[in-house]
């Protein structure tokens, strides 16, 4: 065997040992566990057979496995009994796979009737209609304004239950 032979065996060892390197190293950069995407205006929405419609939108989105961190967030939601409920909030986590959106920041739910639900903190169960508030909650319809460390709202909106130091404030208009 030549010295060239040699030569050319070893330089094909080292591409094959590169190449396996390269790989190696690359399935580990883009690994799911590693894999972060931005998503501009990310969108979800239903429109099902059982009346359930809903639209969630975000100015920006990032996506790990599962869940979907949102930036500037939006939605709104159709009761059973046709009722039109929106929500804003600075911050919140999407579980695609549970259905629930973790909202923080700055929380507005309201609705056309004058319900205004403020929090730092949410929980939303979009399959089971149920909302959690846990900081800071307020409760505003008119001039009546309800304050509570926590708070359930479930039945589309029709059955509100309070939690914690709950304190009223009621007006007859």
């Amino acid at each position: 065997m030549t010295a060239f032979d040699m030569l050319i065996k070893n330089v094909v060892k080292l591409s094959v040992l590169f190449l396996f390197i390269l790989i190696l190293m690359q399935s580990r950069v883009f690994s799911e566990e590693d894999l972060e995407i931005e998503i501009d205006k990310p969108k979800f929405s239903e429109k099902g057979l059982d009346n359930r419609v809903y639209e969630i939108k975000a100015e920006k989105g990032i996506q790990r496995k599962g869940n979907l961190e949102l930036f500037i967030v939006e939605g709104k939601l159709k009761t059973d009994s046709g009722i039109w409920i929106y929500l804003n909030a600075k911050k919140g986590n999407f579980d695609q796979v549970e259905n629930l959106i973790e909202l923080n920041g700055e929380i507005n739910f309201y609705t056309d009737e004058e319900d205004r639900f403020q929090s730092d903190k949410a929980l939303f169960s979009i399959n089971d209609g149920l909302v959690e508030f846990n900081k800071n909650v307020r409760h505003i319809r008119g001039s009546s304004i309800i304050t509570a460390d926590e708070s359930k709202i479930k039945s589309n909106f029709n059955h509100i239950v309070y939690k914690g130091n709950v304190r009223t404030f009621y007006t007859l208009d």
